[in-house]
């Protein structure tokens, strides 16, 4: 009996210091209850995912202005001080032979600029950036003709990073020379052609329009102008449509205005008589009403016209025809090394570095302190980035331009596969595009041979991609 009532007191001195404990909780030295909770800043780095806190080396590269890229670099750095980025310094020109060597070295940069983004795909060097771009909100703001490019097989392997404009420089001192009224900036391709023949005076070497490297390229950007359904130079994301009678139109009045020497083609030797210089461009000297070309002169070529008394220029966006004013747009590219060990820090290195609002953000005030001018646009619509370029963009055709940015159509040149091997057959060993130009062949009579070889091209590389 002692020994039951032992065992009942025992009991209930436990229950009582159990619930003594319990009611004191509270009364414990405030240090520490606070060592035993997280602080907040604790919290906050467990939600961190672990690249925002480890320490981490990333290698980048691009042909990007040095003092430009040095500065971007470090205000990536300073956002994330837990990452230092170096300049891989041995990616140069040529730059996919660059690229080429340090992958077979083992030694690829984590992030850098594409010149070739199937190349990059074939051999293996590019991540697959799907998951972090399908989680990433701000990839909802590019432009949907932009977003489409550089995705293989359903895998996105490269980004955009900016959008060069493809326009017209229109010197207005000359139309007004020869009484011609300024076309609006909504023109059309027949305003184009008709000023282009009106102005050209080719014995006193003054022409009416001139192309980029030699080329008016009116069959790359005719087709997508007039048909909705086709995009730069026919092809509709699978096919190019070079039997599209807007193709052979746009290659015939190429070829007639070179004949009739409404094209600016002059010689070294006439450069030499003219100017005093082989090596002098005529649009720059003033000789040539309209210049087909990017927004990566607009910076420099209007302002030396108007200080050399060369004339007054605006940049115009590329003119409309039956389907609007569908402008072309030259893109770059920039991907994530597939043998990175920080994908998503090297993710969000390549976006700062090109496309996102926060590096477009820092990029415009970087201009301003460098004194360079803004010559290649966002792929993205973000408002406070647009307010900002607004604002420093000083030619009115520009801002007529970047307001069709929605509907414009990017060329494929860094990302579609074949084409190039494509262009070596047809130029080098063929000589078709050659002998358009003299006259041996008609485009109507090779358009379907063209088609069909190019559509070859394509579809055999993208079938290797695809896998």
């Amino acid at each position: 009996m002692r020994n039951r009532k032992m065992f009942i007191v025992s009991l209930v001195l436990l229950l009582v210091v159990s619930v003594l404990a319990a009611c004191s909780g509270g009364s414990a030295p405030a240090n520490e209850g606070a060592a035993k909770q997280p602080t907040t800043d604790t919290k906050e780095q467990e939600k961190d995912p672990s690249w925002k806190n480890e320490k981490i080396t990333l290698k980048f590269a691009s042909w990007e202005d040095k003092s430009l890229e040095a500065k971007m670099i470090g205000a990536f750095m300073e956002k994330y001080p837990n990452i230092t980025v170096v300049k891989d310094e041995t990616i140069n020109w040529p730059w996919t032979d660059a690229l080429t060597a340090a992958a077979s070295a083992g030694n690829l940069p984590d992030v850098f600029w594409l010149e070739n983004v199937p190349v990059g795909v074939e051999n293996e060097w590019l991540l697959d950036l799907t998951p972090y771009w399908d989680a990433d909100e701000e990839t909802q703001a590019i432009y949907p003709n932009v977003t489409k490019q550089a995705v293989y097989g359903g895998k996105r392997m490269a980004s955009p990073t900016f959008q060069f404009i493809m326009g017209v420089f229109l010197n207005k001192t000359l139309l007004e020379k020869n009484n011609i009224p300024l076309p609006s900036y909504d023109w059309k391709i027949t305003d184009m052609i008709d000023i282009a023949k009106k102005v050209s005076n080719p014995s006193e070497h003054i022409y009416g329009i001139g192309g980029p490297w030699g080329n008016l390229s009116f069959d790359e950007h005719w087709p997508m102008a007039n048909v909705s359904s086709l995009g730069y130079n026919t092809f509709d994301g699978e096919k190019f449509h070079f039997t599209n009678q807007q193709w052979i139109d746009g290659y015939n009045q190429k070829i007639e205005l070179r004949n009739l020497k409404v094209e600016e083609r002059m010689t070294k030797e006439e450069k030499t008589k003219v100017f005093g210089d082989e090596g002098a461009w005529p649009l720059q000297k003033g000789h040539v009403a309209m210049g087909i070309d990017g927004s990566w002169n607009v910076g420099s070529l209007p302002a030396e016209m108007e200080k050399s008394g060369a004339g007054l220029m605006d940049f115009y966006p590329y003119p409309g025809g039956d389907a609007g004013q569908r402008m072309p747009v030259v893109l770059d590219y920039i991907g994530v090394s597939s043998t990175t060990e920080h994908p998503e820090a090297a993710y969000e290195l390549m976006k700062f570095m090109s496309w996102s609002k926060d590096g477009w953000l820092n990029r415009l005030e970087l201009y301003k302190e460098l004194k360079m001018n803004i010559d290649k646009f966002p792929i993205a619509n973000f408002p406070e980035v647009w307010e900002v370029i607004d604002g420093e963009v000083k030619l009115d055709g520009m801002k007529a331009a970047l307001k069709l940015l929605d509907n414009a159509v990017p060329d494929y040149n860094k990302t579609l596969p074949g084409f190039r091997e494509y262009n070596v057959w047809a130029n080098d060993e063929q000589k078709i595009l050659e002998k358009f130009a003299n006259g041996e062949l008609k485009p109507a009579d090779k358009a379907k041979e063209l088609e069909d070889k190019a559509n070859e091209f394509v579809s055999k590389a993208m079938q290797r991609l695809n896998q």
